[in-house]
């Protein structure tokens, strides 16, 4: 073997071994002079638990997470669904998961803007958020994307439930993963985090914390409001998505029950 294939096979070793390095290689294809991912980012990649709720800010690299979770699956052959809003949204994810496969050594044997099948029997399908157009399907993975702004009845509720009977149970590792920047407290994405469930590993990612943003955030603080300031950076759940106060607090400042009067 010569050095150049000595090399090559011993970076495929480690990103083998390695979720972070396999990680940034992916990232480096879009991004060749990225020198590390986030830890928030890994974190997500790693987790294990049957729901993973990601409330993360626009541009912090959530569609890296979800398509780098999804290459992992397909090369162990399973499917993965992918809902979005919009049509748009789901041929990015799709070129995404993509370029990301060609850093790898998995045969894509048919590609569409929103299906992916390869050599060794995975699947990546990529959908728009509508219970039409998403039923009959068994995935090991299902990946939900802006969950937060779903179409339909309920907030998007009714959405979720039509799809979530199509993961696999005859397996031990199926997930369902929620990624998306808050729109108020009054849908299901909302509820992952405000409600007490079980078995959800949840993430926060703020735009002031990630330093590779600063200048982004700077800027964004100058042209928002403070209250989209506070939703799309600081990915606060404001209770409707437009209110800079929550409602329950002005609900109890205004209400006479709650009103301590003197009695005369």
């Amino acid at each position: 073997m010569s050095f150049d294939g000595l090399h090559d096979f011993c970076s495929l070793v480690e990103r083998d071994l390695d979720v972070g390095v396999e990680m940034l290689h992916f990232v480096q294809t879009e991004v060749p002079n990225a020198t590390e991912i986030d830890p928030w980012q890994l974190e997500a990649v790693m987790s294990t638990e049957a729901t993973v709720a990601m409330r993360v800010c626009r541009q912090a690299g959530k569609s890296c997470v979800l398509a780098t979770r999804a290459v992992r699956r397909l090369k162990k052959g399973h499917t993965v669904i992918c809902l979005a809003p919009a049509e748009r949204q789901t041929r990015e994810i799709s070129r995404k998961v993509a370029l990301y496969l060609r850093a790898t050594d998995l045969l894509v044997q048919r590609a569409t803007q929103t299906e992916i099948e390869t050599s060794n029997g995975g699947r990546f399908i990529a959908v728009p958020a509508s219970g039409a157009t998403i039923r009959g399907y068994s995935a090991h993975e299902i990946q939900i994307d802006e969950a937060a702004y779903l179409p339909g009845a309920n907030a998007g509720e009714d959405v979720i439930v039509s799809v979530l009977p199509m993961l696999r149970d005859d397996v031990d590792n199926s997930q369902v993963v929620f990624a998306s920047t808050p729109a108020g407290k009054n849908n299901y994405f909302a509820q992952l985090f405000t409600e007490h469930k079980e078995n959800i590993h949840r993430i926060i990612v703020k735009g002031t914390s990630i330093p590779r943003l600063s200048k982004r955030v700077a800027r964004l603080k100058e042209q928002l409001s403070n209250t989209r300031f506070r939703q799309e950076v600081e990915v606060e759940m404001l209770s409707d998505g437009h209110s800079y106060f929550d409602l329950s607090i002005i609900e109890n400042a205004t209400s006479m029950e709650g009103a301590i009067c003197p009695q005369i």
